[in-house]
């Protein structure tokens, strides 16, 4: 087996900008909602919106990390302390998020694991792909329905 070390640094996930409008039309939304539990005298319902409003509002200020990516022959390790073997994974894909970042989804043999998506600069996607391609089968890119409603939703 060819023996590879290929390094780069990125966000740990897509950012999407949001504006103000994006805050008040999950706020009137959760609102809505609790407002029907109230209506239904389902009041741990309600209670659970409210946490969950709270939890999407922190996670939609959250600007991704930057960490630092080592893929080799043997895995792929993300910051310091995470390591996936490349025996774990089924294939691999690729698809261009915007004029700089690719995002490579790694699919797990384990049919019930989502696939470990990482972002790589598109400098770096040629030398990726020649050698993942001595270990790992590419396939086409396949955007699941939760990657569209995140996309639409801008989380």
């Amino acid at each position: 087996m060819a023996q590879f070390e290929i390094a780069w640094e990125a966000p740990e996930f897509e950012y999407r900008e949001k504006d103000i409008s994006w805050y008040w039309i999950t706020i009137i939304i959760a609102a809505l909602i609790i407002a029907f539990s109230v209506w239904e005298r389902n009041f741990l319902f309600g209670f659970f919106i409210v946490i969950a409003e709270i939890l999407v509002i922190m996670w939609g200020t959250q600007k991704p990390r930057t960490f630092t990516f080592a893929l080799n022959d043997s895995g792929i390790e993300v910051g310091e302390h995470k390591f996936h073997a490349l025996k774990e994974f089924e294939s691999w894909s690729a698809a261009e998020i915007d004029d700089e970042w690719t995002e490579i989804a790694f699919n797990f043999r384990a049919r019930l694991k989502i696939p470990l998506k990482i972002m790589a600069p598109h400098d770096k996607l040629d030398e990726i792909r020649k050698n993942l391609k001595l270990v790992l089968r590419e396939v086409e890119h396949e955007t699941s329905l939760l990657d569209a409603i995140e996309k639409l939703i801008k989380f």
